[in-house]
């Protein structure tokens, strides 16, 4: 049976849904939260949101309705509750984490893609111990010794991309999404579990399967095909459990990496007792003497998946984003090559946690994370009854002000992080790549920012994630790895800029979200996940 001939036999039922509407109106009771116009009777405002780019649709419905409002869900499925606002968001994430889990249609999608890791865990007391469990490996003294293979690969990387600049006559064209994901499959793969890909050396297949499948992965999740596969799942979750290839795509890179840590496993390519990476960590709980502590194979399997496919992906993203965004701005990727330039050897993990070293990186590095985060829409849903405070009031549709939310056990909730990271309300000019607004106000920033440029709002204005923006969420929950994908991230920017420079291509791009954000060249939408460069010697 394929996807469309299961959304098919589900249009029927899909209609019957819409006679239960009204019921699910007065379970959910969002009445008086205001909700943008122009709805669609079939889908609501959900294939708007879904077709969004770059998060102008969230934005614009912001500044129509304020930082929390309904959107009409597609199919008749009850309203769907829209969080902008930095206390409630706060609230979520920070203060009431675990009442506000992974919406059901999306636990199923993350085991298959990711495995039943941290990012799939439910439940405070069992992700608790997961994260326990793994956060040692990613402490600041643990990613201070990771230099040397992070080092090793962002050299590799560069001399290739030298190469291949010299063989081609001296300029080249590229694709940055292809580009950077072999290097941070690498880098998790050495610092992880003690495992080298040779992806970016193309020596090894197996890295270079695990890039592509997953790049296509995230493509079909882009495709209109895939939009309606979710609604279809999350108004008959049973369909899981089908055995359908459109289903069982989906974990093929899992089982791929699961293949591969057996093998990692039985070569004894991890020290057991006395290494703090990752492997060596899970093994030691593997043989924990208490059964309460041990952590099965099975488990460890997982863990490997994750961190694998997470901890490459985002920060390939980031990586990719940033080149095209100094592409785009030549003035500025001149003066952080300048910058780098004048700092003798290697930096070191502290060199680049110090904004002082390296102020413009630094800045480039908040910016692209603002601009592009990776999860550009979480879905969240409310287990028992609660209320949203609300930072700024809204206006209820009967015209009274609103200050507070009450939701509804079994309500769901998105939060647009990309429309976070742009509001203009805090970033002004939100849509703009623009590094300076990062340095205004410091030391030295003449150098960067021109007489009288706006600089950031004040944090109680921002939200609480890290830097006052939403990529790596915020509270209990906020990504394990960011000490290490930050270190990473500069190493790998400050290697290539310093050799290479990028040029635009002429090309635009738009972004869709798939299983992560990621770009499309505007009019060659048809050649998937792309966005071009022109690459140099410096």
């Amino acid at each position: 049976m394929s996807w469309p001939l299961l959304i098919a036999g589900a249009i029927p039922l899909a209609i019957a849904v819409f006679v239960v509407s009204t019921w699910w109106e007065r379970r959910f009771n969002l009445k008086n939260v205001p909700s943008p116009a122009n709805a669609s009777l079939i889908w609501g405002h959900e294939k708007t949101e879904f077709e969004d780019n770059q998060g102008w649709q969230w934005r614009a419905w912001f500044k129509e309705c304020g930082k929390a409002f309904k959107i009409k869900a597609a199919w008749g499925h009850p309203d769907i509750l829209i969080v902008g606002d930095t206390v409630a968001l706060s609230h979520i994430y920070a203060k009431n984490t675990y009442n506000y889990p992974h919406s059901p249609v999306f636990i199923p999608l993350i085991e298959r893609l990711t495995g039943r890791g941290l990012i799939w865990v439910e439940g405070e007391k069992a992700h608790k111990k997961m994260r326990a469990l793994v956060a040692p490996a990613f402490s600041a003294d643990n990613v201070r010794k990771m230099g040397s293979d992070i080092y090793t690969v962002a050299n590799r990387l560069q001399a290739k991309l030298s190469t291949d600049v010299e063989n081609a006559g001296g300029s080249v064209e590229l694709n940055v999404c292809e580009l950077a994901a072999p290097a941070t499959l690498d880098v998790i793969g050495r610092v992880g579990f003690g495992h080298d890909f040779n992806a970016v050396s193309g020596e090894a297949s197996e890295g270079m399967k695990i890039t592509q499948t997953w790049r296509e992965q995230n493509e079909l999740g882009q495709e209109p095909a895939g939009f309606t596969a979710l609604l279809v799942l999350r108004l008959f979750p049973w369909i899981t459990s089908l055995p359908l290839e459109a289903i069982k795509a989906q974990g093929a890179v899992a089982e791929r990496i699961r293949e591969i840590a057996k093998d990692i496993l039985a070569q004894g390519q991890v020290d057991e007792k006395g290494g703090k990476d990752l492997m060596s960590i899970l093994l030691r709980a593997n043989a924990h003497a208490d059964p309460a502590k041990r952590v099965d194979i099975a488990e460890i399997y997982d863990h490997i998946v994750t961190f694998i496919v997470a901890g490459h992906e985002t920060t390939a993203g980031a990586v990719s984003m940033t080149l095209w965004s100094l592409a785009q701005d030549q003035d500025i990727q001149d003066k952080l090559r300048d910058e780098l330039l004048s700092f003798p050897g290697e930096p070191t993990y502290d060199d680049f946690a110090n904004v002082d070293t390296f102020p413009l990186l630094d800045a480039v590095c908040k910016e692209t994370l603002r601009l592009y985060p990776a999860s550009a829409r979480n879905e969240k849903v409310a287990e028992e009854d609660d209320v949203l405070p609300l930072r700024e009031p809204i206006r209820g549709a009967d015209g009274s002000w609103i200050k507070s939310i009450p939701v509804k056990k079994g309500q769901i909730i998105h939060i647009p992080s990309i429309g976070i990271n742009r509001d203009n309300d805090v970033w002004v000019d939100g849509d703009v790549f623009r590094p300076s607004r990062w340095l205004v106000g410091r030391p030295g920033c003449e150098k960067y920012c021109k007489p009288g440029e706006q600089g950031l709002k004040p944090a109680e204005e921002m939200c609480g994630g890290w830097a006052g923006i939403f990529t790596f969420s915020e509270g209990p929950r906020a990504c394990v790895g960011m000490r290490l994908a930050l270190f990473e991230y500069k190493v790998l920017i400050y290697t290539l800029v310093r050799a290479l420079v990028f040029e635009p291509t002429g090309a635009k791009i738009m972004t869709r979200f798939g299983a992560t954000l990621a770009p499309r060249v505007i009019g060659q939408e048809s050649d998937g996940i792309k966005a071009p460069v022109k690459v140099r010697l410096a």
